[in-house]
């Protein structure tokens, strides 16, 4: 397997990636290849980002996880955010190419947990419903933005309720798909009884009823 990374998109996953996880298989960036193209996924179970990277297929799917500790060797500066990794797979060694070297080490030896599974792609209006997230979450999406397009960017949000969120920017491209799961148990927002206004007679009614007497 063969694939070409820019610095600033491994920069941009690694805010979406697991740190410190019991699970070490989420301490990385997952590169799959499927009938759909080629991608990149990051996940630590709160949140999820695929960011899709080009149009090679393979008939048959094929993935390769890249260890968190070697990619923050190798993403760089964002001066250097359209630089080109050039990467070999041969099982679980790893061979990237970059500024006139070659940088060798292994993949995590595990499965990456199947994402089709927690992505949207069918959404009803009685699904959608309010929702409360952990504004970190949403943060670490702000903090991918800016590594990929250079400034940060207000996501959109599609809740559905307790289920998973649909992340996107639709302002910007549609090569990135990201998911927020939000809090199990959740307090609805409502507006506070003191917010509302007195409910007195209206002042004209008042002033007839003055002349009146």
């Amino acid at each position: 397997m063969k694939f070409t990374l820019r610095r600033k998109d491994i920069r941009g996953m690694l805010h979406l990636c697991a740190k410190k996880d019991i699970r070490y298989y989420l301490q990385g960036i997952n590169v799959a290849r499927d009938n759909r193209g080629t991608y990149i996924e990051a996940t630590d179970g709160h949140v999820l980002g695929r960011l899709f990277v080009d149009g090679i297929q393979s008939d048959t799917p094929i993935n390769v996880i890249l260890p968190t500790e070697h990619l923050i060797k190798l993403k760089g500066t964002k001066r250097q955010g359209e630089d080109m990794l050039h990467f070999s797979v041969d099982g679980l060694a790893i061979e990237c190419i970059c500024d006139n070297q070659t940088v060798r080490f292994q993949a995590h030896e595990a499965r990456f947990p199947d994402t089709d599974r927690v992505i949207p792609l069918v959404f009803k209006d009685e699904d959608i419903k309010p929702a409360t997230f952990n504004p970190d979450l949403l943060v670490r999406f702000v903090d991918f933005s800016e590594e990929i397009w250079g400034k940060r960017q207000v996501p959109s949000l599609l809740q559905r309720g307790k289920d998973s969120c649909l992340v996107s920017f639709p302002m910007m491209d549609d090569h990135f798909v990201g998911v927020m799961m939000p809090f199990k148990e959740q307090a609805m927002a409502k507006v506070p009884a003191w917010c509302y206004r007195a409910k007195t007679k209206p002042v004209e009614a008042e002033i007839t009823e003055t002349v009146a007497e």
